[in-house]
């Protein structure tokens, strides 16, 4: 069956990712029963699945890495739009609904913005890391898919040592971070994607630690927090604190 528009969630690592976008995905339904919604994982997790939250999941050769959600992106099964979740996210509001028509017809990627108040954040002499990964709406076409599949394989670049980028112009510190891939693709590579911030992007990704003034109407996704105690698997204690915060 071919779907135009969908969301996008991915649990690897431990079983409490699986729980979560269960969790993710029913509060989904409640607020737009007609949302369809795609599940990342391994095999392994498979039988923590909650069948009925999700229409498709996927799991064959699915890595269990601290970044499948990277590797997720650009084989999304949705034609026209994806909107990409984090697990460890809730749906509030029944405006969700409202999330395919507020993308711009000109822009590639619709994404919220990191707040610096709420955790750490890196900013260098060249850069800034601006971009929230954990919940963005994307197009599909060539352009856009390749740019997701760039940001999955050079991830593993920046994660080699030693550090493969000069010091003095991207500081070693900004190793384990995602967003430091996405900003690259965007300020070194410059690949041909347009990207833009939700508008009262708040209320799309209210982050745990936001400030009730950023926004004035009911949320539509609370984004909790997986503790990092939980998600020791296969990473480094740096790792884990900041897949936490993700």
């Amino acid at each position: 069956m071919i779907v135009r528009n969908g969301f996008l969630i991915v649990a690897s690592l431990t079983e409490e990712y699986v729980q979560t976008a269960n969790f993710c995905a029913n509060s989904i339904k409640d607020n737009y029963p007609d949302a369809h919604i795609t599940l990342f994982t391994t095999d392994s997790f498979l039988p923590l699945v909650d069948r009925q939250a999700f229409d498709l999941v996927i799991s064959e050769d699915v890595p269990n890495h601290v970044r499948t959600k990277l590797y997720a992106l650009s084989k999304t099964p949705y034609t026209n739009l994806t909107a990409y979740i984090d697990a460890d996210m809730e749906c509030m509001h029944t405006d969700v609904s409202t999330i395919w028509d507020q993308i711009p017809e000109d822009v590639d990627i619709l994404i919220t913005k990191i707040r610096p108040y709420n955790g750490k954040i890196s900013k260098w002499k060249n850069g800034e890391l601006i971009h929230h990964g954990g919940f963005f709406l994307y197009r599909n076409n060539p352009k856009t898919i390749d740019f997701m599949d760039r940001w999955w394989k050079d991830y593993f670049i920046q994660r080699k040592e030693p550090w493969p980028y000069e010091e003095h112009e991207c500081p070693s510190s900004l190793q384990q971070w995602d967003q430091f891939t996405f900003w690259k693709l965007l300020n070194v590579d410059k690949l041909d994607v347009r990207v833009d911030f939700f508008e009262d992007d708040a209320r799309w990704n209210f982050v745990n630690g936001y400030k009730k003034s950023e926004t004035s109407s009911p949320i539509i996704f609370w984004h909790h927090t997986v503790p990092s105690k939980h998600i020791h698997i296969g990473l480094g204690n740096e790792d884990a604190r900041n897949q936490s915060k993700e």
